[in-house]
């Protein structure tokens, strides 16, 4: 199930809040919730479900004692089933047919791994459960939670299947009291602000751009300059707003339940340079990364190979194919440039350093969009074929026009939080964001899967 369908937005999510607001059901929130979630996920497929729930207890089992019990030996024994699991899933198909099948002929007909359906979500849980081992082996959580928390922690649906990746501390209040929590009309209304306007920008903006998209990696090769330049500034918008819009309905959702989640974008497309790009850009990521892998390798003190060897990861993470490693040391390669020509860097007018920022980003989300194949092919066609105008219809630039407008204009967390102005822009407001969702109810059917749910 996804945030986009008819069945979550008429039926799921309506039912889930009216019983988790019946006030005999109280005591029994935390399973409603574990239950609904699970449910949420079973969607994608039972067997996917049941490493999730098997994840979530062999964790809880594993560093359930006293965090100094066990030590690194404990730590491993709980992270690495996980990790296997994901492996399974997401590598093992990409290891054997890279580095032991690679010289079999194409027409040998191996298909082992063709039904192994890659769980949603599977890297965001599978981290969060990670950071969760992590920290009390660190001692940060001192006093296990109990097992129906630490599992809601994990499965709750607003977050399960890309995001943000919560540490257990940012939610720990809210799981708490999650049996005396009470909405009130404001906080109603926040959260449903930003649940429509993720959807708004997810269903209106990223589903629109990836349509017109469609209309050119069909036929690759006949794609010209300016074609070329359409589809590297659409797909561009197109993935900003297919994951912003996600964060923000995941903001909102978890709100209705008590949950306050971290933002995961700060504006990225205003960042000055390829490093602050990544501190604004799936923030909650770029912290784990940070956390759990480039200080303990040694931070800055080897910070040009460990640059290299976390954004190897972040590409591996996104994906499993040489695209998304390329793409990742590329990111890296260009972090550890811009740390050795920052003073110089910084002497640019801010306005070209932000221009040539969000390009070169741009351009690298390419990876995403093609294989090396598709990409070689998409090159040729649009530095050899003409300047083709006409190829690039004006509702096609009038998309990317309104996306731009919106991605650096105001903030759209300003426009869903339900701040205190006169009752007059208070209408306003209302009646703006009923009319959004009805348009999105209209276009709902052609909306499709978030990207990041393949992550």
């Amino acid at each position: 199930m996804i945030f986009n369908q008819f069945e979550f937005l008429l039926l799921f999510l309506p039912a889930v809040v009216c019983l988790f607001s019946i006030s005999l059901l109280r005591p029994l929130r935390p399973y409603l919730l574990i239950s609904a979630s699970l449910l949420f996920y079973g969607f994608s497929g039972w067997e996917h479900t049941a490493v999730l729930v098997l994840d979530i207890v062999w964790v809880w089992w594993v560093v359930r004692t006293p965090a100094a019990v066990g030590g690194r030996l404990r730590l491993a024994v709980a992270i690495v089933p996980p990790f296997l699991a994901l492996f399974y899933y997401k590598y093992l198909g990409f290891v054997l047919e890279q580095f032991v099948l690679g010289a079999a002929p194409a027409s040998s007909g191996f298909d082992l791994f063709e039904k192994v359906i890659l769980p949603a979500g599977i890297s965001f849980f599978t981290f969060q459960l990670a950071a969760y081992a992590i920290d009390r082996y660190r001692g940060d959580i001192p006093d296990p939670p109990a097992f129906p928390h630490l599992a809601l922690y994990i499965s709750l649906f607003p977050q399960l299947v890309a995001g943000p990746i919560l540490r257990y501390h940012e939610v720990a209040a809210a799981l708490k009291n999650i049996q005396s929590y009470a909405i009130n009309a404001s906080g109603a209304a926040r959260a449903l602000g930003y649940i429509v306007v993720g959807l708004g920008v997810k269903v209106l903006i990223a589903d629109t751009l990836s349509g017109y998209i469609s209309q050119f990696i069909t036929d690759i090769g006949t794609i010209g300059k300016i074609g070329g330049i359409y589809v590297t500034l659409a797909y561009s918008f197109q993935l900003y707003f297919d994951f912003y819009g996600y964060s923000l309905i995941a903001i909102g959702l978890g709100a209705l339940f008590g949950f306050s989640f971290p933002d995961n974008f700060r504006r990225p497309y205003e960042s000055l340079n390829i490093g602050e790009f990544w501190r604004r850009w799936h923030v909650t990521l770029s912290y784990w990364i940070r956390d759990y892998l480039y200080l303990p390798l040694g931070g800055n003190r080897a910070y040009k190979r460990n640059i290299l060897i976390v954004f190897a990861v972040v590409g591996l993470w996104h994906g499993a194919g040489w695209n998304f490693v390329v793409w990742g040391l590329l990111h890296g390669l260009f972090v550890a440039l811009h740390h050795e020509i920052r003073e110089a860097w910084s002497a640019f007018p801010k306005i070209l350093q932000q221009v040539a920022t969000f390009l070169l980003v741009s351009v690298l989300w390419l990876l995403f969009l093609f294989d090396f194949g598709e990409l070689a092919q998409f090159s040729r066609a649009m530095w050899s074929n003409p300047w083709q105008a006409s190829q690039v219809l004006w509702e096609m630039w009038l998309a990317v026009a309104v996306a731009a407008a919106i991605c650096f204009g105001p903030s759209l967390e300003n426009i869903a939080e339900n701040r205190k102005s006169s009752v007059a822009l208070m209408g306003i407001r209302n009646v703006g964001f009923a009319l959004v969702m009805a348009i999105v109810l209209v276009f709902l059917d052609r909306s499709q899967t978030f990207i990041y749910f393949r992550f």
